[in-house]
């Protein structure tokens, strides 16, 4: 069923951001976001012949937003970093498109694992793994969409099945995150019994 990965996970990382991450203003926001992609996930609008989803205009929005805040170097390296994303996203649906025999387990999570190596092989920090990913999947949605239109094919740009791939490979940069700190969160607990052992 199309959009069951995405709703699963967006329940789930904001049940995980309500109760148990640090009371603060990027809590609020992250908790909002999640809510209003939920909302807007089953909404769409028609703009010159395209359907658009409302949750993929709100994703490409906030993703350019802090896009336009690098600078330098660091928006040019951005800006081929979310073009290989892009492609890639394109790449493989127009490869599942016209032979899906080649993909011997299911579509999405493949794709998932291809998005989280690509941003893992770009950046290192989870924000910037984040935002490349979310970018080059919004591009290459519509990438696919617009080069399907030139044939007469149709395809909702920001459709449940992309929040599938996307949510997917968003919730494994999650865990991936989890996962490095957690040795630094278990040290942090044998210091503090080992200060408490001594006093």
């Amino acid at each position: 069923m199309e959009g069951s990965y995405f709703y699963w996970v967006s329940w789930f990382l904001w049940i995980v951001y309500t109760f148990l991450a640090p009371k603060n203003h990027v809590r609020l926001r992250i908790c909002l976001y999640i809510l209003l992609l939920i909302t807007l996930s089953a909404h769409e609008i028609t703009i010159y012949s395209f359907h658009i989803s409302f949750a993929y205009i709100l994703m490409l929005i906030v993703s350019y937003s802090f896009v336009m805040k690098q600078t330098g170097t660091a928006f040019i390296y951005f800006s081929f970093a979310s073009a290989s994303v892009t492609m890639l996203y394109a790449a493989f649906h127009f490869l599942l498109l016209f032979d899906p025999v080649w993909a011997f387990v299911e579509a999405t999570w493949l794709l998932a694992f291809a998005l989280l190596l690509a941003s893992f092989a770009l950046y290192r920090s989870f924000d910037e793994r984040l935002l490349v990913l979310t970018v080059g999947c919004c591009q290459g949605d519509f990438l696919y969409a617009f080069v399907l239109k030139q044939f007469s094919f149709s395809h909702s740009i920001g459709s449940l099945s992309f929040l599938d791939g996307w949510a997917l490979a968003t919730v494994c940069l999650f865990l991936w995150k989890w996962l490095e700190q957690l040795p630094i969160y278990i040290d942090a607990r044998f210091q503090k019994r080992a200060k408490e052992a001594n006093t």
